[in-house]
């Protein structure tokens, strides 16, 4: 069993509809935003814009198979 911690990196996009603009999303941000989220692994949600809920719980997901091993 490997101890690496996974950490996210949470992205937003400016513009709705355009994937191709993102930028790091930070505590002063208000407002409505697409959410993105990366991973130190290499692994990313890849929703295009996605509500922060549900790419919360895509990064839950991920940090459970990650630990399970699966």
């Amino acid at each position: 069993m490997t101890t690496t911690e996974h950490r996210a990196a949470w992205w937003v996009y400016a513009e709705p509809g355009n994937t191709t603009t993102r930028i790091r999303h930070n505590a002063q941000m208000r407002g409505s935003w697409g959410y993105d989220v990366t991973c130190s692994c290499g692994w990313a949600s890849r929703t295009g814009g996605g509500l922060r809920r549900y790419v919360r719980e895509l990064l839950d997901l991920h940090r459970y198979e990650a630990r399970d091993g699966s």
